[in-house]
């Protein structure tokens, strides 16, 4: 929707918000593919609390707990911003996002470890709603999906090279080294803010109902679908993110630099498509058509990782897999994103918390429904990620439900 500009130019804030972005997305990268490790061998040394209990099974707890606090924070988003202001209330987050990761450097102790990284975790879901409020007040509708292609972009350059870089330095240092540099990598996002968004002139934000339902809001009805399919994909993220590290070394036989490696290759799906796949939605189809493709083309890709996927492997069919499955995630991103945003302004807070509420609710469903499944051995490492397969072809489905933007 349109709505007038605050005083900083679209072009300056844009740029600024961009080099944040491209910060933050550093450091995310650079530490999310090592946590569940990290976590995982940190657990291991509480023998006495875990019992028998291989520590693997309660690392997808722990990304629940994080879930929930960031759900809860993103329930009451608007009304925090209301009383500190967006500019107030993302710069008190920078801060103890970097405390928190130079934390994680600096102590070795379970008790320390488990609940720093919990909060860490919770902080960027919160981050990313912060930048989706800054760069709303500066966007206009009929450029929106460039824009935000553009803005996906510039933060998957950023998650580009870090999770080799990550393994890398796993393999010659260990853990704590990683999150020391991932500590330093939000600094400059810190100046950046103090310096350009200190005026920044904050809207009414708008709350909406913790349920969304269609009723209570007319006049987003429309939105109610690309919520779910919101949710679909950042399920896939949370499955990926948690337990493929775990499998693909594991079955494969890879060490952290290896897998690291891969990833950095994979992940340049997400430099290549966004800008691309926006300016098609903007200009000529829309949406619709593109989400559908994306969804399949990560569950393909999923369902065949699970096929293949043993110490016989080949790493370059393994690597071309993964490069697949984000392709098609960097597609639905981007059309997600630009569905959402062509809908709504920088007054909708409530609205853009409940967008952002996908990521954590997925992070609480997918992780406690997948230690449960393999808890009880209901399933294996292996089918959970044909399960996973099978819900995004469901996804790929349900994706034609939308009424399209052209």
């Amino acid at each position: 929707m349109q709505h007038a500009q605050p005083t900083l130019s679209a072009k300056v804030a844009f740029l600024a918000l961009s080099a944040m972005m491209f910060f933050l997305s550093a450091q995310v990268s650079l530490t999310i593919y090592i946590d569940s490790s990290y976590l995982s061998q940190t657990l291991a040394h509480m023998t006495g609390f875990l019992g028998a209990h291989s520590p693997e099974r309660f690392v997808g707890i722990l990304y629940t707990v994080a879930s929930l606090i960031t759900l809860l924070a993103l329930v009451f988003a608007p009304k925090i911003l209301r009383a500190l202001g967006n500019y107030r209330a993302t710069l008190v987050l920078l801060i103890a996002h970097t405390i928190l990761l130079l934390g994680l450097a600096l102590f070795d102790h379970a008790l320390m470890i488990v609940p720093m990284f919990v909060f860490e975790s919770a902080l960027v879901s919160l981050l990313y709603f912060n930048f989706d409020v800054f760069l709303e007040r500066y966007s206009k509708d009929k450029d929106t999906g460039r824009i935000r292609g553009l803005f996906l972009v510039i933060g998957s350059i950023a998650w580009f090279l870090p999770p080799f870089f990550a393994g890398h330095i796993v393999e010659m240092y260990g853990f704590s080294q990683v999150y020391l540099l991932a500590g330093i990598l939000i600094i400059p996002s810190i100046l950046i803010i103090m310096k350009y968004f200190k005026q920044f002139e904050d809207m009414t934000y708008v709350d909406v109902p913790f349920f969304f339902t269609q009723d209570r809001s007319p006049a987003h009805h429309h939105i109610q679908n690309i919520l779910t399919l919101n949710f679909f994909m950042h399920t896939f993220y949370a499955i990926m993110i948690i337990y493929a590290p775990l499998f693909i070394k594991s079955a494969a036989g890879l060490s952290h630099e290896q897998f690291g490696l891969m990833l950095s290759v994979a992940l340049t799906a997400f430099i290549i498509f966004p800008y691309f796949v926006g300016v098609l939605a903007d200009k000529y189809i829309g949406e619709k058509e593109l989400l559908v493709g994306g969804f399949a083309l990560m569950a393909i890709s999923t369902a065949m990782l699970a096929y293949i996927i043993s110490s016989s492997a080949p790493f370059l069919m393994i690597g071309m897999l993964l490069f697949i499955g984000r392709a098609g995630a960097s597609v639905v991103e981007s059309m997600t994103e630009s569905y959402f945003f062509k809908h709504i302004d920088g007054r909708n807070a409530g609205l853009i918390g409940y967008f952002r509420r996908s990521r954590p609710l997925a992070f609480i469903v997918a992780p406690a429904l997948a230690s449960l499944l393999l808890s009880f051995e209901l399933i294996s490492m292996q089918g959970l990620f044909y399960l996973l397969g099978a819900l995004m072809a469901t996804a790929s489905v349900y994706a034609l439900t939308l009424k399209d933007t052209r």
